[in-house]
């Protein structure tokens, strides 16, 4: 239950919303700090590879009342372009309620005491994530004192990469360890995103948005994707490595991962390389895509083997059948992109794409409509991803091919595929 203190405090922040920032009697000063942080650049203004954005940030905690508190940061870009901010904070105590900004614990507390200062990644919103040059913006939160910061338990991800002989079932080395997260279904080998951070920077990020056949990306979806790197003839990837190409591509919200980011932002990809990877050069069309989804969320496996047999690689349909991988190929086709909110929040891609678009534009291919009729749905599921739609379709798919090969997301991959034997 919220403390008075709190139900107060937080009632200020639509004051700070439309435009106004309430004055407080300022009861102490955590930190004033000034931080060099690693951040994504804006479409408008791009900085040169590998610079850095640097931002002040000074916290103020503006109602203390012992077992907990409330207060302000005020974020400044000193830089000389428009960026996207994300700061590092240490506050005492465990951040129970945020706004203007989204704010997480990025690494577990190894304090015995929860007053100890722990650091709290923060990040900005859609609204005011980007600022210009000098400009500044606010965020607020209230802290407990009495809890102390919780992070999931470390997890061993190379369960989810499949060694076994062709057709055998995956035997998972942890399945007693329980992940404590209502999301994963304990009774699964598979681990769910969420297990990784959950947040709502876009529609349709938790159950509520899992209609039509849509579900949780799990890392069944790293199970298919290895699968389809067998077929091309490429080692199994971990989580981690697809993470680590992601970021060093300039995939993702921000040049530095945070906590468990390169995983969460390895098996996000590996999903999106899984459900479009697989289609032959001359075979693809972005209502296909549409089609295949649609069909392996509401109508039947045999259907859409068959669209794999049409639209795919050369044996491929036939590599997943007789090795009992289809199952893992149509689960990960119905995985939901903007479950879990890595979509915008993590995997959100600056990358340029061919001058009219970037990598978060193309990765909408496989978000569809609520009927699920069309492909490069916006995240309400209303219209399209303008940007997408004036991208080469041969640039769209080598794109996602290079999702499989771990290569240049600008370059030209996985053209001719002879099947393995089996």
């Amino acid at each position: 239950m919220r403390s008075e203190h709190e139900k107060t405090y937080k009632g200020t922040k639509w004051a700070a919303r439309r435009g106004g920032r309430p004055d407080f009697i300022q009861a102490s000063v955590v930190a004033a700090l000034t931080i060099t942080v690693w951040a994504g650049p804006s479409a408008a203004a791009i900085e040169p590879p590998g610079s850095a954005a640097t931002f002040s940030v000074a916290v103020d905690l503006v109602d203390d009342w012992g077992s907990g508190a409330c207060g302000q940061g005020v974020v400044t870009n000193n830089g000389s372009v428009s960026s996207a901010w994300e700061v590092s904070v240490a506050l005492p105590g465990s951040v129970t309620s945020y706004w203007n900004s989204k704010i997480s614990d990025p690494t577990h507390s190894s304090g015995d005491g929860s007053a100890m200062s722990h650091a709290w990644r923060v990040v900005g919103e859609g609204w005011n994530r980007m600022l210009e040059p000098n400009a500044s913006t606010t965020f607020g939160f209230c802290l407990d004192r009495t809890q102390a910061p919780e992070m999931p338990a470390a997890v061993d991800l190379e369960l989810a990469v499949d060694d076994t002989p062709a057709g055998m079932p995956m035997e998972d080395p942890d399945a007693d360890m329980h992940m404590g997260d209502s999301h994963t279904d304990t009774a699964s080998e598979f681990i769910d995103l969420a297990t990784f951070g959950l947040t709502y920077g876009s529609d349709h990020t938790d159950h509520t948005g899992l209609v039509g056949g849509r579900t949780a990306i799990t890392t069944e979806a790293l199970l298919a994707y290895n699968h389809l790197r067998a077929f091309a003839g490429l080692a199994p990837a971990t989580l981690d490595e697809v993470g680590v190409w992601a970021f060093a591509n300039n995939l993702t919200n921000n040049t530095q991962a945070w906590g468990t980011d390169q995983m969460g932002v390895g098996l996000w990809y590996a999903m999106q390389g899984a459900k479009v990877g697989w289609m032959a050069d001359d075979g693809f069309d972005p209502q296909v895509i549409a089609d295949i989804e649609r069909t392996a969320r509401l109508g039947a496996a045999e259907d859409v083997m068959a669209m794999v047999v049409a639209y795919g690689h050369e044996g491929f349909a036939e590599y997943l059948t007789e090795n009992g991988h289809a199952e893992a190929f149509i689960n990960t086709l119905k995985m939901e992109p903007h479950y879990g909110g890595w979509m915008h929040d993590r995997a959100h891609g600056w990358l340029s794409i061919e001058g009219v678009a970037i990598a978060h534009d193309l990765n909408h291919l496989t978000v569809l409509s609520h009927d699920q009729m069309q492909p490069f749905m916006n995240d309400t599921w209303d219209w399209p991803q303008w940007p997408a739609l004036e991208v080469s379709q041969a640039r769209v798919l080598e794109y996602f091919q290079s999702m499989v090969v771990l290569g240049d997301p600008l370059g030209n991959h996985l053209g001719d595929i002879s099947p393995p034997s089996f």
